[in-house]
C-alpha cells in the first residue's frame, strides 16, 4: 500500500494513485457493494457522477471478474434467484467441509491449541486497558510462532483494534504508531475496511490535523467507500461526525452538508398508570421481600419511564444489569436496621461489597507494580499469575467486579450436588464468564451510535413490513450490514483464563466476607458476636472423586433458602419491547445491544466454525427467516387472567398450580428415645432433612411464580416480543427463559396475541375445539370436541364471570389457566351477539401425534405406522399409545389362552399409561433395559400386580411392547438401526492420512508418548476424532458435540483445577455419537418442518408461534395453518431425505478409513466371509517377522471371544449408577434439553446381554474361533444399504384432518 507519509508529501499524487496492495477490481467490488446498499443519505449528485464514471472505467475489469466466478457461487446466485420467486422451495443440500480434526501436536517454538486462545485473550485485554506495548509484543510473538494460525485469526478486525487503541491512547493519541500500523496491513495480507479509515480519520480530526484527515478521506474514497458510508460507521459518535464537517467541506465544498445526524424522536405516548393490584411478593422469615424479587423489580423500573419511546426503553432495559443491582443494594443500605446482631442478607451484601471493592483496588495496585516491575513479591509464581490475570481485572470497575463475584457465588449455592456450597471449578469459571459477558455488553453499548441506530431502525422497518422475508432483500441487507458495520474483534476467553480471573476474586472475597454469629465468651460467659468467614474452600468426595468445593457458611445458606438470589434477573432475560434485531448473520440478531449467536453452543468450537462457513456461503437465510418469523410475533398480557392470578396469589393459598405460601420451616418433635436409640435418631434426622428440602423446593416454586407475575405486571400495558435462537439440533427456543410461551400453563395462560383477528366462519368452531383439548377431551373427533364445549356452556360462563367464587370448573382442566383464558374468549364471543366478527386474541394450538414417529413413518413408508400417527385420513384421531396398548393386549390374550402365566397375570391390565413412555422414547433409541425400568415403574402403580412379580412381569411385558412397536413401525426400526450403525462407523473412522499404507497402522509419529506402539488400541482411539456431521434440508450444518473432553490442569491461587478444555481437539465418544444420532436426526427434521412452516405461514399473512411440535395461530387461521403444515411436511419428505443423507455421508467421509478385524485362515482352510488367507501379502507384510506362539494374542488384536463390535454394547457401569444412554447436552444445566432419557441400567442385566451376544457370536463364527490369529486392517469407510421403504405415500397427509389437531 502507498505510504501515508508519502501521500502527505504529495496529495496530488495520492489523488491519482490506487493503493498498490489492493487488487484492480477491489474498487469496483466496493462500488457495487455501495450501490447494492440502496442508501439515500445526503450524498451529492457530483459524488454519484464520479462513482458512475469510475464504474464505466472499470467495466472491463468487472466483466473479467464475473467471468472467473466459481461454479459454486454461480450456483448459489441461481438458487437465490429461484428462491426469491418461491420462498417456500427448498434449496439443494450443500455440503460444507472443514479440515479434519487432528490430535494436538506441540511443535517447538509454537503455541499449542490451548495456549493460543490464552495469548489472544491477554492481548485483547491489554489493548482495552492501555497496555499497548505488551499487546504489540504478544502480536509479534504470535506472528512469528504461529504464522499460519494468524493468517486465519488475524483479520482486519484485530488490526482495527490495534489502530483504535493507538488513536484512543491516553493522554494523547499515538497517531504515528496508528499510521505505521495502517501502512503495514499489506504485510499481514489484510485490506483496510471502512472502520480502518474511520479510526484514522477520527484520530487526526481530534488532533486538528485536518489536512492529514483530508488525505485519508481521499484514500478512503479510492478504496470504494463514500462519505455517506463513513458517517454511518458505528465507530464514530455524533460528535466525531460533527467534527468531520470541516474536512468534508475541504474535500467537496459544494456537497458538504452532513444531513440530519439524529432522527426525529418519536412522540412519547403518555402511558396510563397500571390498573393491576400489586402482587404481594414472597416474604422471608422476617416478613421482608426476598432480594431476588427486589432486584427484578428494580430492573423492570425502566418500563415506567414514560418520557422515553419504546426503542429507548428497550436500550435502557438492556443497560440495567449489574449496575441496577448495585444501585439497589446501595439504596437498601439506608433502610437497614443495625440494632440486631444477626444481620439480614442485604446488609451482608453491602458489607461484603464494600470490603471486596477495597480489596480489588489493592490487588490492582499490586498488579500495576508487577507490570511496571516496580515491586515484586516474594512469590514469583504469584507475580507471573498477576501478569496473566491483571489486564482482565482492569476491564470493569471494582464495583462491578465485586458485585458479580458476590452474586455469582450466592446464585450457585447448593448447585452441582454440593450441599451448602458449589464445585470450585464451576464457580470460578462462572465468575470469569460473567465478567467477560458484562464487559462485552458494555462495549456493544458504547459502539451503538445514532448512525448505527438509524441503520438498525431501517432494518426493523423492512422486518416489520415483511419485506425482509424476501430472500433477495435479506441477502442485500446482510451484505450491506457486514461491509459497513463489521463486528469488533472480540476473542472468547478460554476456560483457563476465566478460572484464573474467578479464582483471584473468589480468594479476595473469602478473605473479607464475614458473617456475625452470636456466641458466648468461654471465660466470662458474656454474650459476644463472632465474625466467621462466609465462604471457605475445602475438598470432599463426589461420586468417588476428590473435588474442590467452595462452602457457604450454614447461616448464609439458611438465609438463602428463604431469600434466594438464584433468579436475579438480567435484562437480557426479559421479553423485548420492540421487534428483535433480525438475524442477518450467525452472530447478529436478537437483542439490540446484547451479543447473541444463532445457536446455543457449548464445548463445540467445531459447530461454530461450520455455522460461520455456512453463513459465508449464504446457506443460512432460510433459518434466519424462520427465526425472524417467531420473533416477529407480538404478544400481550391477558389482563383478565392476570387479575384472577393476582387475586389467587395474594390469598397465599394453593390455587391452580400456584403453590401456597407456607410459614417458616419447623423441626419435627424429637421422639422420646432420640438420645438412646440410634435408629430413632437417624429416622428423625432423615425426616427433618426431607422436610427441609421440600420446604426449600416449595419456596423456590413460589418465587418462580412470583417472578412470572411481576414480569406480567410490568408488561401488562406493553406489547412484547421473544427473540429466538436454536439448540445444536436446530430446535428453536425463546432467548428470555423466565417468561415465554414455552413456559408452563401459568405462562401460557397469561400470554395472548397482541394483534386480534375476527373469528370468522370457522374460527369459533376451532376455539371450541381448543377448549376441549385444554380440558383433556382431545382423543375424540373434531365435531365431538366442539360439541363437548357447547355441552359445558354453563360451566364456561360461570368460570368467566366468577372464576374464584363460582364452581371453578376451569380448575379441573389439565391446563387450567389456558382453559380460563379460553373460557373468557368464548363467553365474550357469544355475548358479542356475532361470534364471527368477534376480535379474538387467544392462540389456538395444533399438536402433532407423537411427532418423532410421524417422521419415522414418513421416512420408512410404514403404512400401519402412518395410520397410527394420523398421516392418513380417518374419521377420528388415532392414538398411537392406545394402539400399542391394544396390540399388546391382543398378544397377551392369545398367550394367556396358551397357558403363559405372566400373560394370564397381565391380561386386562395393560393401559395407555403403562406403554406411553416406552412408545415415546422408542423414537429416541431407548434400550430394552431402560424400557423395562419405565414399565416396571408403571406396574408398581397398577392395582392387582403382585409386588414380588413386578420385575419379572415388567421384563415379559417389555418384550411384548417392543414386538408390537416393531410390527407397527417396521420401517422406523430399520431406519433407526441404520442411523445408529452409520454413526458408529463414522465415530470409529480416521482420516486416510493417519494410516501408514505400507503397514496398515497408525503413523508412529502420531502415537502419543505414553503409547509408543502405533498398533495399540488406545492409539487408534486417540485418532478417532470424527464427529457425526449432517446437513438439514434447510442447509443448516449440525455437529454432534460428544467427545471425550480433554482435561487440563489450571493452577490458580485457590487450588489446581482440572477443567474440560473445549479448545483442545479430543477423541469422540463413540458410544454417545452412536446412540444420540437417531433422536438428534429426528429432532433436526422436526425443527426443519417447524421453520419451513413458520415461513409458509408468514407468506399467508398468519401470526405464528410454536412450541416444538405444537403450532399456534389465531382461531380464524387454523385451517390455513393446517394446510401449510401438511404442505410443508409433504415437501420436506418428498426430498429423499435418507438418500440425501447417505450421499452426504459418502461424500463427507470419502477419505476416511474404518477398522476391520479379519480372521487369518489356517493353511488349507477355506476363506469365508470375514476371513483373510494366511498367505495374503498383507498378512505376510504384517506378521512375516513376528513370531507369535499359538494362542498368544497381539496387543492390537481383537479377542475372538469378545463381541465383534464392543462399541455396540453400553459401557459397563458401576453398580447402582445411572448411565445416560444418550445425553443431548454435555452440561448439567441444560434447561432446554427436553428430550434426553435417563435410564437406570442394571449391571447384571448388561452382563447377561453381553454373554448372550458372545454366545451367539461364537456359535455364528465357530470356525473362526479356531484360527490362531486375527488380522486388523483399514478399509475405506462405507455405509450399509438403506432399508427398503414401504408403500406409504406421504402425499396422503394432505387429506388428513388429524395430522395436527
Amino acid at each position: 500500500m502507498l505510504s501515508v507519509a508519502s501521500a502527505l508529501r504529495s496529495s496530488r499524487h495520492v489523488a491519482r494513485t490506487m493503493p498498490k496492495a489492493l487488487p484492480a477490481n477491489w474498487r469496483v467490488q466496493a462500488l457495487r457493494r455501495w450501490q447494492s446498499s440502496a442508501t439515500n443519505g445526503s450524498a451529492a449528485a457530483q459524488e454519484n457522477a464520479q462513482q458512475k464514471q469510475q464504474q464505466e472505467q472499470q467495466k472491463e475489469g468487472q466483466n473479467q471478474q464475473e467471468a472467473t466466478v466459481t461454479p459454486a457461487l454461480r450456483q448459489q446466485d441461481t438458487a437465490a434467484a429461484a428462491i426469491a420467486s418461491n420462498p417456500t422451495k427448498l434449496e439443494p443440500i450443500r455440503i460444507i467441509r472443514l479440515p479434519d480434526a487432528r490430535t494436538n501436536e506441540k511443535e517447538p517454538g509454537k503455541f499449542s491449541d490451548h495456549q493460543l486462545p490464552e495469548q489472544l485473550a491477554v492481548m485483547y485485554a491489554c489493548l482495552n486497558t492501555g497496555e499497548l506495548e505488551r499487546a504489540r509484543r504478544i502480536f509479534q510473538t504470535l506472528q512469528k510462532s504461529n504464522p499460519d494460525d494468524m493468517l486465519v485469526i488475524g483479520d482486519i478486525r484485530m488490526h482495527n483494534s490495534f489502530m483504535e487503541s493507538y488513536m484512543g491512547a491516553s493522554p494523547s493519541p499515538r497517531t504515528k504508531e496508528a499510521l505505521k500500523w495502517f501502512e503495514s496491513l499489506p504485510k499481514y495480507k489484510v485490506k483496510p475496511d471502512l472502520t480502518s479509515f474511520a479510526i484514522i480519520i477520527r484520530g487526526f480530526v481530534k488532533m486538528d490535523s485536518m489536512h492529514t484527515a483530508k488525505v485519508m478521506m481521499m484514500e478512503m474514497q479510492k478504496a470504494g467507500y463514500s462519505i455517506d458510508e463513513l458517517r454511518r460507521c458505528p465507530n464514530l459518535q455524533e460528535e466525531d461526525v460533527e467534527r468531520m464537517e470541516h474536512v468534508v467541506k475541504m474535500l467537496k465544498p459544494s456537497s458538504a452538508n452532513l444531513g440530519p445526524l439524529i432522527p426525529e424522536k418519536a412522540t412519547s405516548v403518555a402511558q396510563p398508570k397500571s390498573q393491576f393490584v400489586e402482587a404481594i411478593p414472597v416474604r422471608n422469615s422476617k416478613d421482608e421481600t426476598v432480594i431476588g424479587v427486589k432486584l427484578m423489580r428494580s430492573t423492570l423500573d425502566a418500563l415506567s419511564m414514560n418520557e422515553l419511546d419504546l426503542f429507548e426503553k428497550q436500550l435502557k432495559l438492556e443497560e440495567r444489569s449489574y449496575q441496577s443491582a448495585l444501585d439497589r443494594i446501595e439504596y437498601d443500605r439506608t433502610n437497614m436496621p443495625d440494632q440486631i446482631n444477626v444481620k439480614p442478607l442485604r446488609e451482608y451484601l453491602w458489607r461484603w461489597h464494600q470490603s471486596l471493592r477495597a480489596s480489588i483496588k489493592e490487588e490492582l495496585k499490586r498488579v500495576d507494580n508487577v507490570l511496571e516491575k516496580r515491586s515484586l513479591s516474594s512469590d514469583a509464581i504469584l507475580d507471573k499469575d498477576r501478569m496473566q490475570y491483571g489486564p482482565f481485572l482492569k476491564l470493569l470497575s471494582p464495583d462491578k467486579l465485586s458485585l458479580i463475584t458476590i452474586l455469582e457465588l450466592l446464585r450457585l449455592n447448593n448447585s452441582g450436588g454440593i450441599v451448602e456450597g458449589m464445585k470450585s471449578a464451576r464457580a470460578l469459571i462462572s465468575i470469569g464468564k460473567a465478567i467477560e459477558s458484562e464487559y462485552n455488553a458494555e462495549q456493544m453499548t458504547k459502539k451503538s451510535n445514532k448512525a448505527l441506530f438509524d441503520q438498525r431502525f431501517s432494518v426493523h422497518q423492512l422486518y416489520g413490513n415483511g419485506r425482509l422475508f424476501n430472500m433477495a432483500i435479506r441477502k442485500a441487507e446482510t451484505k450491506r450490514s457486514e461491509e459497513l458495520y463489521p463486528t469488533d474483534w472480540t476473542p472468547v476467553w478460554p476456560e483457563s483464563t476465566r478460572a484464573k480471573v474467578g479464582s483471584v476474586l473468589t480468594t479476595l472475597l473469602m478473605d473479607c466476607a464475614k458473617v456475625q454469629i452470636p456466641s458466648h465468651d468461654p471465660e466470662t460467659n458474656e454474650k459476644i458476636v463472632e465474625e466467621i468467614p462466609a465462604f471457605y474452600h475445602a475438598y470432599q468426595y463426589s461420586k468417588g472423586q476428590r473435588i474442590g468445593v467452595i462452602k457457604v457458611h450454614s447461616h448464609i445458606s439458611e438465609i438463602l433458602s428463604t431469600e434466594p438470589v438464584r433468579d436475579v434477573i438480567h435484562p437480557s432475560l426479559l421479553p423485548m419491547l420492540v421487534l428483535p434485531r433480525p438475524w442477518l448473520s450467525y452472530n447478529d440478531g436478537g437483542y439490540l445491544n446484547a451479543q447473541s449467536t444463532i445457536m446455543r453452543i457449548r464445548h463445540c468450537p467445531e459447530q461454530f466454525e461450520y455455522l460461520r462457513k455456512a453463513h459465508t456461503e449464504g446457506l443460512l437465510f432460510r433459518v434466519y427467516n424462520g427465526l425472524d418469523v417467531l420473533g416477529k410475533t407480538r404478544w400481550a398480557v391477558n389482563k383478565k387472567v392476570l387479575n384472577v392470578m393476582l387475586e389467587a396469589w395474594n390469598t397465599g393459598k394453593e390455587f391452580g398450580k400456584i403453590p401456597a405460601a407456607i410459614g417458616e420451616y419447623q423441626d419435627l418433635e424429637k421422639p422420646e428415645d432420640y438420645e438412646t436409640s440410634t435408629r430413632a435418631k437417624s429416622k428423625w434426622l432423615a425426616e427433618n432433612r426431607k422436610l427441609k428440602v421440600d420446604a426449600k423446593n416449595h419456596h423456590s416454586l413460589r418465587c418462580d411464580v412470583n417472578y412470572k407475575i411481576e414480569i406480567a405486571r410490568a408488561f401488562a400495558d406493553q406489547p412484547m416480543y421473544f427473540p429466538h435462537n436454536l439448540d445444536f439440533r436446530g430446535r428453536a427456543y425463546p432467548i428470555p427463559p423466565l417468561f415465554n410461551h414455552l413456559g408452563n400453563d401459568l405462562c401460557r395462560g397469561l400470554l395472548q396475541f397482541d394483534e386480534p383477528k375476527p373469528l370468522g366462519a370457522k374460527g369459533f368452531t376451532w376455539l371450541k375445539i381448543h377448549l376441549a383439548n385444554l380440558a383433556g377431551f382431545d382423543k375424540h373427533s373434531l365435531p365431538a370436541r366442539a360439541q363437548y364445549t357447547m355441552d359445558h356452556l354453563d360451566d364456561i360462563f360461570d368460570s368467566s364471570d366468577n372464576p374464584m367464587g363460582g364452581r371453578r370448573w376451569w380448575l379441573k382442566a389439565e391446563d387450567p389457566w389456558q382453559c380460563l383464558a379460553t373460557c373468557n374468549e368464548i363467553a365474550n364471543a357469544i355475548r358479542s351477539g356475532d361470534p364471527e366478527t368477534y376480535m379474538s386474541h387467544v392462540p389456538v394450538h395444533q399438536d402433532g401425534t407423537c411427532n418423532g414417529l410421524q417422521h419415522y413413518a414418513a421416512l420408512g413408508g410404514d403404512i400401519a405406522g402412518a395410520q397410527q400417527v394420523n398421516l392418513v385420513p380417518s374419521d377420528a384421531p388415532q392414538d398411537v399409545y392406545s394402539g400399542v396398548a391394544q396390540a399388546v393386549e391382543r398378544m397377551l390374550e392369545k398367550q394367556a389362552a396358551e397357558g403363559v402365566e405372566s400373560a394370564q397375570t397381565l391380561v386386562g391390565k395393560v393401559t395407555r399409561k403403562i406403554v406411553k413412555q416406552t412408545v415415546m422414547t422408542n423414537v429416541y433409541g431407548v434400550t430394552f433395559v431402560g424400557a423395562r425400568a419405565q414399565i416396571e415403574n408403571r406396574l408398581k402403580e397398577t392395582p392387582g400386580i403382585p409386588e414380588d412379580q413386578v420385575r419379572q412381569l415388567s421384563t415379559f411385558l417389555t418384550q411384548q411392547v417392543f414386538a408390537s412397536i416393531g410390527e407397527m413401525f417396521t420401517g422406523a426400526r430399520a431406519i433407526q438401526d441404520w442411523l445408529a450403525e452409520s454413526a458408529r462407523r463414522i465415530a470409529k473412522s480416521i482420516p486416510t492420512s493417519v494410516v501408514n499404507p505400507e503397514t496398515d497402522e497408525i503413523h508412529e509419529n502420531l502415537a502419543t508418548k505414553k503409547r509408543k506402539k502405533a498398533s495399540s488400541k488406545q492409539s487408534i482411539a486417540d485418532q478417532q476424532m470424527t464427529s457425526v456431521i449432517w446437513t438439514t434440508p434447510l442447509n443448516l450444518p449440525i455437529v454432534q458435540p460428544y467427545r471425550k473432553m480433554e482435561h487440563k490442569q489450571v493452577r490458580t491461587n485457590l487450588q489446581s483445577l482440572t477443567i474440560r478444555d473445549p479448545t483442545q481437539t479430543s477423541p469422540v465418544n463413540v458410544q454417545k455419537q452412536r446412540t444420540a444420532f437417531p433422536p438428534n436426526f429426528i429432532h433436526s427434521l422436526d425443527a426443519t418442518h417447524m421453520l419451513m412452516s413458520a415461513t409458509g405461514c408468514v407468506e399467508e399473512g398468519l401470526t405464528f408461534a410454536s412450541v416444538h411440535d405444537s403450532y399456534w395461530t389465531h382461531a380464524k387461521d387454523v385451517d390455513v395453518m393446517n394446510e401449510v403444515l401438511r404442505k410443508q411436511f409433504i415437501q420436506l419428505h418428498s426430498n429423499n431425505i435418507m438418500e440425501n443423507l447417505l450421499n452426504e455421508f459418502t461424500e463427507r467421509y470419502k477419505d476416511y478409513l474404518y477398522p476391520v478385524t479379519l480372521v487369518v485362515a489356517n493353511p488349507g482352510e477355506p476363506v469365508g466371509e470375514g476371513m483373510i488367507a494366511w498367505d495374503d501379502e498383507r498378512v505376510r507384510r504384517k506378521f512375516g517377522k513376528i513370531e507369535m506362539p499359538t494362542g498368544e494374542k497381539d496387543e492390537f488384536m481383537a479377542d475372538p471371544e469378545a463381541p465383534a463390535d464392543e462399541a455396540m454394547l453400553p459401557d459397563k457401569p458401576k453398580r447402582g449408577k445411572k448411565v445416560e444412554m444418550f445425553h443431548f447436552e454435555d452440561d448439567e444445566d441444560d434447561e432446554h434439553d427436553l428430550s434426553s432419557v435417563v435410564i437406570e441400567e442394571d449391571e447384571e442385566e448388561l452382563e447377561a446381554e453381553a454373554k448372550a451376544m458372545n454366545k451367539a457370536l461364537r456359535k455364528k463364527q465357530g470356525r473362526k474361533k479356531a484360527a490362531s490369529r486375527l488380522y486388523h486392517s483399514w478399509e475405506p469407510l462405507t455405509f450399509p444399504p438403506l432399508p427398503d421403504r414401504g408403500d406409504f405415500d406421504v402425499a396422503k397427509v394432505a387429506d388428513s384432518d388429524y395430522f395436527f389437531s
